[in-house]
């Protein structure tokens, strides 16, 4: 307990996110109610299953077998990022982030890689291959539950967001060197288990991730990985980032706060009566609370689901804030890396973001008019 004090009262995010709320119960009224419980408990959830694959070692073993597999440092490289891509729209952006930046992470001590670059596209494909899918990341489960839409009407919009990502990825990964990979001298270190305990850990696994992907007994699936952890390795409950999580309730306490001050509230109806004001109004309000919190925020205000699906898929790239899995890389990065690594990370990826940002409002401005 006091380690994850001591943690918390050096997070920054987590301190400045506190004092918004503060401010914001001054001017409106919190409603503990308008927290995404599911967003949490999920995100709870995976960071406690990714820190115990880190600490049995078995992220340091598929490092080994993805270096085994590739012949040159580019190839490599472009495998990450079509899983990253492909697999976010099964299972969310978030799981993406904390199963290949570790893998990152780990591959680079063992292979040269422009480690800053890789994580940066990471992100920025896990966002783009999660807004594909209805299940890809919590702001589309949300926005079709609430406007009562099916995948087939999300198809239009969607495609836009496929096209940007197949089309950029064979011109970024050109960027990327491509040099000849060399055999691994020294296997990764995994904790020695018996043949059950294997079996365990891997149904236990497969129960998660699908309670998760499909949205259902979530407080099932957060005990199971509770469960896991005090039998494989109940140290890893003081590596968890308690600090991102309770940032990310922060938000959403901040959207309960806001919308009951009379005139944000006129203003939003009033920026939601049309498609582009409301794709502009999103693509904003995500830079600043993130696009969770911000289709939760704008979607009791406007009926153009279209836009509003677009303003908060593209409103993720941009800031470090406008998406929980540019937090969680970001925390990752932070965690994993030396201050003028963290400095480069936030050059690189802010300059990034924004180019993505910016073409994709155009075309979505395209779309939208046309």
């Amino acid at each position: 307990m006091q380690r994850m004090i001591q943690k918390l009262s050096q997070d920054y995010l987590f301190l400045f996110t506190t004092a918004l709320v503060l401010v914001a119960a001054c001017f409106g009224v919190l409603d503990w109610a308008a927290i995404s419980w599911p967003t949490v408990i999920s995100l709870l959830s995976l960071l406690g299953m990714v820190s115990l694959y880190q600490s049995l070692g078995l992220i340091d073993a598929l490092a080994d077998f993805f270096i085994k597999k590739a012949k040159t440092t580019r190839s490599l490289i472009l495998a990450i990022f079509l899983l990253t891509f492909f697999s976010s729209m099964l299972v969310t952006n978030d799981v993406a982030i904390l199963t290949f930046l570790p893998l990152t992470f780990a591959l680079v001590k063992k292979v040269t890689l422009p480690t800053i670059k890789v994580t940066v596209f990471i992100t920025i494909y896990a966002n783009l291959g999660s807004a594909v899918s209805p299940i890809g990341n919590p702001q589309n489960i949300f926005l079709l539950a609430h406007y009562q839409r099916t995948f087939l009407s999300m198809l239009p919009p969607a495609s836009l967001m496929l096209f940007l990502g197949l089309v950029s990825m064979p011109i970024f990964l050109l960027l990327m060197p491509n040099e000849n990979i060399q055999p691994i001298k020294q296997q990764a270190w995994i904790k020695p288990m018996p043949k059950l305990e294997k079996f365990l850990l891997g149904t236990g696994t497969v129960i998660v991730l699908g309670d998760l992907i499909i949205q259902t007994n979530l407080l099932s699936a957060l005990a199971l990985v509770l469960i896991l952890i005090f039998f494989y390795d109940r140290r890893v409950l003081k590596e968890v980032d308690y600090g991102v999580v309770l940032s990310i309730m922060n938000f959403f306490l901040l959207v309960s706060g806001w919308i009951t001050i009379p005139a944000v509230h006129h203003l939003l109806q009033h920026l939601g009566s049309q498609n582009l004001s409301l794709f502009l109004t999103g693509l904003l309000t995500s830079q600043l609370i993130s696009n969770v919190p911000a289709a939760a925020l704008l979607a009791p205000m406007t009926e153009h689901f279209t836009a509003l699906y677009l303003a908060v898929s593209i409103g993720g790239f941009g800031t470090l804030i406008a998406s929980l899995a540019n937090l969680l890389a970001y925390r990752q990065v932070k965690a994993a890396a030396t201050s003028k690594n963290q400095f480069s990370f936030i050059k690189t990826f802010t300059i990034t973001n924004f180019l993505f940002l910016l073409v994709g409002a155009g075309l979505a401005s395209l779309f939208l008019l046309f």
